[in-house]
This record gives C-alpha cells, structure tokens and sequence, in this order.
C-alpha cells in the first residue's frame, strides 16, 4: 500500500511546523548546527546567558566586542557579509535582549559597540556602505534606548576619549546618539573633551565632530568657533550658522550672517534653475524674516522658492497663509509654473505628485515634443492618466519606449511597452493629430525592429 503523501504546507518551514518537532528534536538539531556555525554557537550562548541575567547576557557580549575590536585581520570580501551579519546580530541582542533585561548595561555596550567602527573601517572595504550603516543603525538605537537609561555623566569621559582618539566619521554617529540624552550631557562630553584638547592641541579632533558636539551640547558660540571667517560667506555655511543662531533666538546675529553670504548677489544662475547648493540659505532665509517680523517679505520669497524649486512644501506653507479662495487662485498660479518649468520631467512630477493630473495631462499635449524622463516614472505617470486621458498617457508611453530604445542595454525592455503602446492606441482610435503606431515604431527603430515574441 502507498504511503499517503504529505501536503506541502506541512514541510514549509514555519514557526508552528517547527514547534511540532518537539524540544528535544529540536535542541539536538541547533547542538548539531552550533558546531559547524560559530555564529550560531555565540547566538545560543547568549540567549542562555540572557535567561540567567543581564550581567551574563553582558559577560558574553563582552566577550565579542573584545573579540571583534582586539583583531587587526584583514576581512575578505568573501567574509564580509558574514561580518556585517554577525555586527547586527550583535547590535540587535544589545540593544533588544540586553536593554530589556538592563538598560543601563545595554547603553554602556552600545558606546563600546560604536567605538568598533573605526578599527574595522581598516579592516573591511566597505564599497556599498553597509559597513557604516551597522553604526548608523547602532547610534539610531541609542538615541532610542537614552529614553529608558538616563544620562551617567561620569560616561561622558569616556565618550569624549571615544572622540579625541577617534576619526571624522564619528561625526556621522555622534549626533544621533548624543541627541535623546539632552543638552547637560551633552556639555559634559563637550567639557571633557575641551581638557583633552587642552592637554594635546595638536591631536585635536575633526571639526565635524566638534561641530556635533556643540549641537548636542546647544553651544551654538562653539560651533562657531569651528567656522573660519574665510568661509562664511559661502550660502552654504551661512544657513547652517544662521539656523543655530536662529535656534538660540539671536536673530539680529542671525540676519547679518545670511546677509553677508546672499547668493543674489552673485551671477550664479542654472538655465534658469535653481542652484540646489543655495537652496539651504533661501530656507533660512525665509525663517529668519519671519521671525523678524517681515511677514510679506517671508511670503513673498516662499514663492519665489516655489518658482525655483517646485518644493510642494514650500508651496504648502506659501498656501497655509492665505485667505479662502484666494489659495484656489495660487494654485492654479503654482500648477501654471509648474507646467512651464524649464525641466519637462521634474515639472511634471511635480503636477502628477501633488496630484494635479488634468494640469499634467495638459502640460504633456503642450510639451509632447520635450517629452522625456526617467522610463520608470514615465511608465508609471502614464499609467496613472491611461483612463481619463488616454492621449497624454500615450505619449508618455512613447517617450518611455524611446528612451529605452535609445540605450542597446535595455532595447529589451522597451518591447513590452511597444505592446501596451500598440494597445493603448488601438483603444483611442481617433489618434487625433498623434502618429499612429506603426509610424511611431518606423521613425524609432529605422533599420532596426523589435524583437518578436510571437
């Protein structure tokens, strides 16, 4: 007699299959495994120690951050997922298991953990970035877990030997992880770190990390100090100095550094652009007017950000202030520029995001001829205008065939749009002034044709 077969579902691996393996069943299997996978054997360990206590679950994370931080081997390409792996699942037990059991502990651990960074950056090629948003992730938890382990200053030595000693990169972590413990600790690593300075001026620390740290600490005369005067004319670094100074209420301050770096008065523009490295000093701009009382002046220039932009936020904030009916008539103004502006694709993501599409579709029958883009969005815009307006979503179709087409790589690709678009024209019939499709296929591919799927 045949054996009946087992239905699938019960050999998918899953929580409730697993279980009914048994303890014991399963117990040997992960004893089986921990000898030939040491990553295993160190996760197992510490979720025994965990089931003992804190200080256990803490001796054995100990142990690997001396590990991991002791060792000075090159990590191979081949090992470095394993590592990056291993370096979450580590972060993950600190700041999950570990802060559960003693948030105090876990905070301690997460300091030592960050101070891993710049050792491995030595040892590991890190081309896709993952290396660094281990530690990213790892100051994020921080700042998550200084909600449930106040403060210790008598830790604020030690961070600051973490900065004295450590490279510009902890710039990139010390902001977030100092910001949920307040401004007094903050100080205190700020204080801490001015002694060493003082003892050894000539191994002073990055002045981005300076920079963080007199964030952290609200010290916006010491972030200041770590701005030369030879660069605060730059738009650039005029809005981030005039944002603190904006932060601590010293507006007058404020206003006289934006002043000096005004990118108006430069001959500076894009093809009627706006020149993005400029953008933050007009956002400033624009706060620290309304926080000097110049209302109409503020309003006025958050239009003109829309213009240059087309910021739906700067939009947002310009319609907020206005009267009923009044904000209807400064949309239309909005969509208007917006179907003007010089860049046809970054025009119409502004009137399809908002969403605005009879303006859109209205703005590709204008523009057919400058139709270009990003196939993807192209694809996806057209999609979204396919029902109501047929014709503008065809040329979008179009446009994204086309640049596809352009491009031997992804000539493929372009195919199955060709099949849409065919369908799409079909559909309207009366094209109406646009070509048909086998005219559109004959001008795009000339010698060339699409490969048939048939």
């Amino acid at each position: 007699m045949t054996a009946k077969k087992a239905p699938a579902s019960a050999r998918r691996l899953s929580a409730a299959n697993l279980e009914a393996l048994g303890a014991d069943s399963l117990a040997a299997l992960l004893l089986e495994l921990s000898d030939s996978q040491p990553a295993l054997k160190r996760r197992l360990r510490m979720e025994l120690a965990a089931r003992v206590g804190a200080p256990h679950l803490a001796e054995e994370i100990d142990k690997r951050l001396a590990m991991i931080g002791g060792s000075k081997a090159k990590v191979s390409w081949r090992k470095r997922p394993e590592l990056i792996l291993d370096l979450h699942v580590l972060r993950r037990m600190i700041a999950g298991r570990l802060a559960d059991l003693d948030a105090g502990l876990a905070m301690r651990r997460l300091w030592t953990f960050l101070d891993l960074a710049d050792g491995l950056s030595l040892r590991v090629k890190d081309p896709k970035g993952e290396l660094a948003e281990v530690f990213v992730a790892a100051a994020e938890d921080m700042a998550v877990l200084a909600t449930r382990a106040p403060a210790d200053i008598a830790l604020a030595g030690e961070v600051a030997d973490m900065l004295f000693r450590g490279s510009a990169s902890w710039a990139e972590r010390i902001g977030s992880a100092l910001k949920g413990f307040g401004q007094a600790f903050g100080a205190a690593v700020q204080a801490e770190l001015k002694t060493r300075i003082a003892a050894r001026p000539a191994f002073k620390p990055s002045v981005r990390v300076l920079r963080a740290v007199a964030d952290a600490a609200g010290d916006v005369d010491a972030f200041l100090e770590t701005v030369p005067s030879t660069v605060r004319h730059d738009p650039g670094t005029a809005a981030a100095v005039g944002r603190r100074l904006l932060d601590a209420d010293r507006i007058e301050e404020a206003l006289a550094t934006l002043q000096a770096a005004d990118p108006r008065n430069r001959a500076r523009a894009l093809d009627g652009r706006a020149d993005p490295a400029a953008e933050p000093w007009y956002e400033a701009w624009i706060e620290v007017l309304e926080k000097s009382g110049e209302t109409t002046a503020a309003h006025e220039e958050r239009w003109a950000a829309f213009e240059r932009t087309l910021s739906a936020d700067q939009l947002r904030r310009f319609l907020k202030v206005l009267p009923d009916f009044d904000d209807i008539e400064a949309s239309d103004r909005a969509f208007e520029v917006a179907a003007r502006y010089p860049v046809f694709a970054e025009g119409l993501a502004f009137l399809m995001a908002w969403p605005a599409l009879a303006e859109a579709a209205a703005m590709v029958m204008a523009r057919r001829d400058e139709a270009a883009g990003d196939p993807g969005l192209l694809a996806e815009w057209s999609a979204r205008l396919d029902a109501r307006y047929p014709r503008a979503a065809l040329i979008l179709l179009r446009a994204a065939i086309a640049v596809l087409w352009a491009r031997p790589a992804t000539r493929a690709d372009a195919e199955p749009l060709a099949d849409e678009a065919e369908a799409l024209a079909r559909r309207i019939g009366d094209l109406d002034g646009l070509e048909s499709h086998e005219a559109f296929v004959t001008r795009l591919t000339a010698r060339r044709q699409f490969p048939s799927r048939r």
